[in-house]
């Protein structure tokens, strides 16, 4: 980091393990502020909590901030909200995004002297496109000016927040230097929390890490802003990417040590069975078992407004998430390129691993400007056809439908599947995918192929899919006997490699169709109702001529290569011949005579040599060794050595 290593004074302010918490409420937010370099928000930030942000020292040697700053305060209500101080520079624009992931409400700063300026419109258009609809705008430095020109500059502000998430958002003209206004701004961003909703608790727990670091006696230390569910001291956790298991050792937000650190909370996390070396920003730490790094995801994108540029389809751009950057190639999914202020589908296949949920926002960069941005809506997705109107719907679906639609549209995606990994791709918080899944169930939505009630391991699929897996079942069905009609039907196992089908999927696939009549059970096979097998007139005679000619070569026939398969394994269904490997064939009644000839040999002396069975029969060596390997096949004989001896029960 710039500005040298930390010192232990600044690790001390960030981190006070020794001191006990006073307590915190469920509703816990983040402020994250917004601007171009140089209006005032590091001040800002200090005046509101009277804490410097800026950590580095070539921070403080060049009046800039690099990386991200973090503070809190209390508001006039008594609660204490955290505050994110982002750089405004526009070559720290990736640390900006690595903050600002996290935050609920935005304090957009513009210095009343400049107005806006360039990196105020790029963040403002990375707050539009991470969807971040509550915010306030500081309009800082407002003693510089007179009254005239503040109005002004509000009417420009204005302007600019129309058509975006935080248009008609509060105007504050404040002084960081003189503290003009702070408590107006305080009291306003009091109003504002009030109208947020509650914190989302899904009891998975994760935090995009912003900052790592050691402290000796302590070890390594995460920071980030806590979201869908608590931490508490003792839980085993896991860092994504990496599989990295540990376990919190200490929790502390606000200089407050906590036994358990609620959702929203900017959280500084103790843990154990790490080193800080292994850590990293941009990894996010989980509970175990449900967040799978991913190469792909499938996303809502939609372009910025005042981009000059379109976005070409499968153009390499950079992708943030939460507190990580990696390259991403943008497949579009409709159309050729992305025209600025326009939406579309596209999946970004990614250049490594990156742990993100579905629903988390993104911006998507190019190296000198912000050009789109949007939500993933599917982390494990499959390669789609481009302009496929079904791969287009199911994922509007997933985008907006409600649980059950969720959970439908995943389920569709994966089926069959066990419960477990249904439940677990959704990112449904586990209570909503059960309703879901039950209701499902109950309205015949969703067919469940076990026996038993709802478990990890219970096999589900939709009643849609099952139909087209009889469809296709029977499909497979016909065209194997009209491409073999002298067999006695597709064999089960073929049909269920065939379906990609579990075996117990496969079991409930074929009991609907046996029952409903659509395929009958041969046994080994499935075939089609009513269908028998007729050999033709020639057939009838090549069948005629290879039985004679077989029952005249007794145990020592010719090889069968000349013969037509389908004939042969036809003869072997009706068990008039007995085929062995080296292509040969025997009549039945013979090759069962050699079967009763073998057994007394063996019964006589318990040992018989591959030369024995030969003379014995009166065959040739290569009929013997064929013989002898299929009787070893269908366990009449076991080979020891170089002798066979009969198998025992």
């Amino acid at each position: 980091m710039p500005g040298g290593s930390t010192t232990i004074a600044r690790i001390g302010h960030i981190l006070r393990w020794s001191r006990v918490s006073r307590g915190q409420g469920s509703r816990v937010y983040v402020i994250g502020t917004a601007g171009h370099v140089d209006h005032g928000k590091s001040a800002l930030v200090q005046a509101l909590s009277g804490i410097d942000p800026d950590r580095w020292a070539e921070e403080k040697a060049r009046g800039l901030t690099i990386d991200l700053g973090f503070a809190w305060c209390e508001l006039p209500s008594g609660r204490a909200v955290s505050i994110v101080d982002v750089p405004g520079h526009e070559r720290f624009i990736k640390n900006m995004l690595a903050g600002v992931g996290g935050i609920n409400l935005a304090l957009l700063v513009i210095a009343a002297d400049e107005g806006v300026m360039p990196q105020t419109r790029e963040h403002l258009d990375i707050l539009d496109l991470l969807d971040i609809d509550r915010g306030l705008v500081a309009l800082t430095k407002s003693d510089l000016v007179d009254e005239e020109w503040l109005a002004l500059v509000e009417e420009e502000i204005a302007d600019l927040l129309d058509g975006t998430t935080l248009a008609g958002s509060g105007i504050a003209p404040v002084s960081a230097l003189s503290g003009q206004g702070i408590d107006e701004l305080r009291a306003l961003i009091d109003a504002e929390i009030d109208a947020l909703p509650p914190i989302s608790n899904h009891g998975r727990p994760r935090m995009p890490i912003d900052r790592s670091f050691s402290i000796s006696g302590f070890g390594a230390v995460v920071t980030g802003t806590l979201r869908d569910g608590g931490l508490s001291v003792g839980d085993a956790v896991v860092i994504e990417p990496g599989r990295i298991e540990c376990r919190v050792r200490g929790l502390q937000s606000h200089e407050q040590t906590m036994e358990t650190a609620p959702p929203g909370a900017r959280t500084a996390v103790n843990l154990s069975g790490v080193s800080a070396s292994e850590l990293e920003r941009g990894m996010v730490l989980t509970s175990p078992g449900w967040l799978e790094p991913t190469t792909a995801v499938d996303v809502r994108l939609r372009a910025v407004k005042r981009s000059t540029r379109a976005l070409p389809h499968n153009a390499t751009r950079t992708l943030h998430v939460g507190a990580d950057e990696v390259q991403a190639r943008v497949r579009l999914l409709e159309g050729d390129s992305l025209a600025s202020g326009q939406p579309t589908w596209a999946q970004l296949r990614l250049e490594r691993p990156l742990a993100a949920a579905r629903g988390d926002h993104f911006v998507l960069r190019s190296a000198d400007a912000t050009i789109a941005g949007g939500r993933i809506v599917d982390t494990r997705p499959r390669r789609h056809h481009r302009n496929d109107a079904s791969t287009l719907d199911a994922l509007q679906r997933l985008l907006d439908g409600s649980a059950d639609d969720t959970l439908l549209t995943v389920l569709q995606r994966m089926e069959p599947a066990r419960w477990q990994d249904v439940r677990s791709r959704s990112e449904l918080a586990d209570d909503d995918a059960l309703d879901a899944c039950r209701r499902q169930m109950e309205n015949g939505a969703i067919v469940v192929l076990d026996e038993g009630g709802l478990t990890d391991s219970t096999v589900l699929m939709t009643d849609a899919g099952l139909g087209a897996m009889r469809a296709s079942a029977e499909r497979h069905v016909v065209d194997y006997v009209k491409e073999f009609p002298l067999r006695a039907g597709l064999p089960r196992e073929d049909l269920r490699s065939r379906l990609n089908l579990p075996q117990r999927a496969f079991a409930v696939v074929q009991q609907q169709l046996v029952e409903s009549r659509v395929l009958v059970d041969n046994g080994g096979s499935l075939d089609v109702p009513g269908r028998t097998v007729a050999l033709s007139a020639d057939q009838s005679g090549q069948v005629e001529r290879l039985l004679e000619r077989l029952r005249a070569q007794g145990v020592r026939p010719e090889t069968d290569g000349e013969v037509d398969t389908e004939l042969l394994e036809y003869l072997e269904a009706q068990r008039l011949v007995v085929r062995l490997k080296s292509g040969v064939t025997l009549d039945r009644a013979i090759y069962e005579g050699m079967v009763s000839e073998t057994r007394q040999l063996l019964e006589a002396q318990e040992r018989a040599t591959l030369a024995d069975v030969r003379d014995r029969l009166g065959t040739s060596r290569k009929i013997a060794q064929a013989f002898l390997e299929h009787l070893d096949t269908i366990r009449v004989t076991r080979r020891v050595g170089d002798a066979r001896v009969l198998r025992v029960g």
